[in-house]
């Protein structure tokens, strides 16, 4: 299955505000706004495994210096992540490298539908930040066996 529409893990759409406070929507806001007052050299996008990295000390020694932005947020899928992509977090930047890191929360999809989803981010990417290079981070499969594995 490739990044198309028939692919789920393809299909841009906003995360589902569970918790009932707009917490998904107010981060994204807050990542747009950077993207029209900052100036970073690296982007990192993805879901919780981006969002932590800034906790470490690596962050600030390694990634501070090179005015990183870092849009991670907990939970997110491919499809959060394409959309959150094409409504402006692409907007108003020009990095030199995007880090993309997600797929880990994309439980409902088969591995083959997961790399089609990222493939359709890294593609999103190439197409509004041409000057860009991509750098893609894929984490292994884990836990208890699944037949959509």
């Amino acid at each position: 299955m490739s990044q198309g529409s028939s692919n789920p893990a393809a299909v841009p759409h906003a995360a589902e505000d569970i918790q009932g406070d707009d917490r998904w929507m107010s981060q994204h806001n807050r990542f747009v706004l950077d993207c029209k007052d900052k100036e970073p050299d690296v982007l990192f996008v993805g879901d919780s495994m981006v969002q932590l990295l800034q906790q470490y000390e690596i962050w600030r020694e390694l990634f501070s210096p090179l005015h990183a932005l870092n849009f991670g947020i907990g939970g997110d899928t491919t499809g959060h992540v394409l959309w959150r992509l094409k409504n402006g977090e692409l907007e108003n930047i020009k990095p030199k490298v995007i880090v993309v890191w997600v797929g880990t929360n994309n439980h409902e999809n088969t591995a083959e539908e997961v790399a089609g989803g990222i493939e359709a981010i890294v593609h999103l990417i190439n197409t509004q930040q041409p000057q860009a290079k991509v750098i893609v981070l894929v984490g292994v499969p884990r836990g208890a066996e699944r037949p959509l594995r």
